[in-house]
């Protein structure tokens, strides 16, 4: 999941569901167009037999996690609301089994792309809890500005970081500035870090659409 856009993925539908490098989006996109969205009701044994019979294959330990987590955010609104419920749905979304009996606070790229994702799964407005959590994320990792889906947690973080640094990031960042570590620019390292979060999202969208275009183009 955390590959870049070139690198390989599952050439078929059914090397898909054992692929570690599938978008979970693929993922329900097959489930759903083979079986209709009532798929998303079903219980997992049921689910792992019916893609057994369909794609005669087993599903990976990390797509099972991957299709539990789009599952959730189908069927209910608490990955939307609940902190608690977020975090656990966004190891989910990459693989990850989560534990439940501890925190596991995200990378402020892994926040990223799952708000882009989930968001992608249904338009359910995200709550300030969530955005609270994502802001708690940024800080432990020393983010000052969040670009594109982060933008929510801004404000958020503003009297902790400074409003002036944020806008000084953003701006460097909408204008393509390429930090140098030269000892010229004091943002350099909030602007790289803004940097990498944004292409990470970007390669997750990349990926996403080099799959959607390798298995379902012309089928």
């Amino acid at each position: 999941m955390t590959q870049t856009a070139k690198s390989s993925g599952p050439t078929t539908t059914k090397s898909a569901f054992t692929h570690r490098s599938t978008h979970p989006l693929v993922l329900d996109l097959l489930l759903v167009k083979e079986f209709g969205a009532e798929c998303i009701g079903w219980e997992p044994a049921t689910l792992w037999s019916e893609i057994q019979s369909t794609w005669h294959t087993t599903v990976s330990e990390v797509n099972r996690n991957k299709i539990h987590a789009i599952r959730i955010c189908h069927s209910t609104d608490t990955p939307y609301e609940k902190w608690e419920v977020f975090e656990k749905v966004c190891l989910g979304l990459y693989g990850l089994t989560p534990s439940f009996d501890v925190i596991q606070r995200h990378t402020p790229q892994r926040c990223a792309g799952a708000l882009d994702m989930m968001a992608q799964v249904r338009k359910h407005p995200f709550s300030s809890e969530i955005h609270k959590y994502v802001g708690a994320c940024m800080l432990d990792h020393g983010v000052a500005y969040g670009p594109e889906s982060l933008g929510p947690c801004n404000p958020i973080i503003a009297p902790l970081v400074g409003a002036s640094l944020q806008n000084r990031v953003r701006n460097s960042v909408e204008r393509g500035v390429v930090p140098t570590f030269d000892g010229t620019n004091e943002d350099d390292v909030q602007i790289m870090k803004s940097i990498s979060i944004k292409d990470f999202q970007k390669n997750l969208n990349t990926l996403l659409l080099s799959q959607i275009n390798s298995l379902f183009e012309g089928k």
